[in-house]
């Protein structure tokens, strides 16, 4: 597997994959399309992690503010280690300690993102829709610079 940073060819295969999940699992996005992820990723930093010359997923960092804003894995590539490597990537590229937000009931997210050293630092119930910013605490943080 290599996570390297996006390039201009792979826009169409990260906008698939962005899209499927959110067709399928965030219920509060009024007809999800293809578009969605040109406008929701616009100024972020952009990686995915290939396996086999495949997208397998990606990840965005906000840099300045070190926050992990879309991480999607391909339903084909789940639990293969593709959502680890793409969280070691943004270790790498994050100056301080990384945050993210997660659904409140997306509990395998929750169950994944604590796996890899993160904990609950807010939660915000009144947000559509409803969710925790968690922040990485684990010491792999300092290992891995």
């Amino acid at each position: 597997m290599k996570v390297r940073p996006m390039k201009p060819s792979d826009r169409q295969a990260v906008a698939a994959i962005y899209l499927r999940d959110r067709e399928l699992y965030f219920p509060w996005v009024a007809k999800p399309n293809l578009a969605d992820f040109d406008h929701d990723s616009s100024g972020e930093a952009l990686f995915v992690a290939e396996v086999n010359g495949q997208i397998a997923g990606f990840a965005s960092l906000i840099r300045v503010l070190d926050f992990i804003h879309l991480l999607f894995v391909a339903p084909e590539f789940r639990h293969q280690g593709v959502g680890h490597a793409l969280i070691a990537r943004m270790r790498q590229e994050a100056i301080g300690s990384l945050t993210l937000k997660c659904v409140i009931n997306n509990e395998a997210a929750l169950k994944f993102y604590a796996g890899e050293g993160f904990a609950i630092r807010r939660e915000d119930r009144i947000a559509v829709p409803a969710n925790y910013t968690l922040i990485d605490v684990s010491d792999r943080v300092a290992n891995e610079q």
